[in-house]
């Protein structure tokens, strides 16, 4: 690995980490805002998963501010109000992705990225959702109910959060050759190898802890999701998260380090 960075060198390498998660992040979102929410505002959240690899490998906060800076250039290029986007979806992502890559960085093992994914993806819908109740109508001409708050981070977390757990380990073996090439790429997770059976149980745990959100949704307050994926996609998106969530960190290294053990 080449030394870090430092002085100018390393604000460059800090305005280069945010101008590409900005890019990444907005060509993502382009690439499917054609499929929106049953309630007129926000789209599809697959293209989440490119600030959350940047997050993962970089440096924590130029990654999160350009996840902010990319959710609003997305929004500017699919035509959502931007005012709405300043208030809602930046600042959500900015959140989401800033506790996201602290966690990650902090716990450095499989089972804390899928808890983080659930946690802070979840966190980061919840308060755009919550952001667009209150400043919606006012910025953008769209109303509405408290209980679509609930339906809309329900809609997002279940195209947002199995995109991440499912892309992120994969693009990283991708990126792994540039380790040691590139300044920007400063961590690799501590992701082992090997799937081992507690980490699996750990990881499985936070796989749950999605599906129990949505079910508790779907239970507490069914008006909220009458509109959202429906179960149907709902299951889909769990049956994903389940199955591959407890494993994929097989997946994150090197060519050839898939390994199992008890």
């Amino acid at each position: 690995m080449s030394p870090p960075p430092t002085g100018g060198a390393r604000a460059g390498t800090r305005l280069a980490v945010i101008t590409i998660t900005a890019c990444l992040y907005a060509v993502g979102k382009w690439a499917t805002a054609f499929i929106r929410t049953p309630w007129g505002v926000g789209e599809l959240l697959v293209g989440i998963f490119l600030p959350a690899l940047m997050v993962v490998a970089c440096e924590t906060v130029p990654a999160a501010i350009g996840a902010g800076i990319g959710t609003f250039l997305g929004d500017f290029l699919v035509t959502t109000t931007p005012a709405l986007s300043i208030v809602a979806g930046v600042p959500a992502n900015f959140i989401a992705f800033l506790f996201f890559g602290l966690f990650v960085k902090r716990y450095r093992s499989w089972p804390a990225f899928v808890a983080a994914t659930v946690s802070f993806v979840t966190l980061g819908n919840l308060i755009a959702a919550t952001a667009v109740y209150f400043f919606g109508y006012a910025l953008a001409g769209v109303r509405i109910t408290s209980s679509a708050i609930l339906g809309l981070t329900i809609f997002w977390n279940t195209t947002s959060i199995p995109a991440i757990i499912i892309a992120v380990p994969i693009l990283l073996r991708a990126i792994h050759p540039l380790y040691g090439r590139s300044r920007i790429l400063e961590y690799y997770p501590d992701w082992s190898p090997f799937v081992r059976s507690r980490e699996v149980v750990l990881a499985l745990a936070g796989a749950m802890a999605f599906v129990l959100i949505g079910l508790a949704v779907f239970v507490i307050s069914p008006d909220s999701v009458s509109s959202a994926p429906g179960l149907g996609y709902f299951a889909l998106a769990g049956v994903l998260v389940i199955v591959f969530g407890p494993v994929l960190n097989a997946f994150a290294g090197p060519k050839g380090t898939n390994t199992v053990a008890a």
